[in-house]
């Protein structure tokens, strides 16, 4: 069980390190605009909700689960569906030129896999995080807060 606790808590702090990882180099080398700026915090608050998830995973193991992640979670779920629609419309809006529509549109697209792998199926396989072989054979498998949320 310890193994397992340590494993869940890495993985909160390798989506920590992936959304500091993404404030740094957006500072750094991209810091095009208001529309990339705003598809940057869309994916770090998505982040957040991983981070968020796997300490409280790493923390629950052999307990009861609360009721109250459960609800926060299907809030969020909800959030970031309507976060999704505005932020796409106001990125459009708000793009300062064609670098910032861009780069603010790959960073939404992103974004919304981080939500589809958070909230619905899990999209990464194997040891690498990403194998297509394995995906294929196993096909789309239901994401860990996806399962919670089915549970009653």
């Amino acid at each position: 069980m310890r193994k397992l606790r340590k494993h869940l808590f890495n993985l909160a702090l390798g989506e920590l390190a992936a959304a500091f990882s993404f404030l740094v180099v957006y500072k750094i080398y991209v810091d095009l605009g208001v529309a990339s700026l705003l598809a940057l915090s869309f994916l770090v608050f998505i982040l957040f909700q991983g981070v968020t998830y796997w300490v409280y995973r790493s923390q629950s193991i052999g307990k009861k689960k609360p009721f109250l992640m459960r609800k926060t979670l299907i809030a969020l779920r909800i959030t970031n569906l309507i976060l999704a629609v505005l932020v796409v419309i106001i990125l459009i809006m708000l793009a300062q030129n064609k670098n910032d529509l861009v780069v603010s549109i790959l960073i939404y697209v992103f974004s919304v896999i981080e939500y589809i792998n958070y909230y619905w199926y899990r999209l990464s396989y194997g040891k690498s995080g990403f194998n297509i072989k394995l995906l294929i054979q196993t096909g789309l498998q239901p994401s860990s807060i996806h399962k919670l949320l089915k549970r009653k």
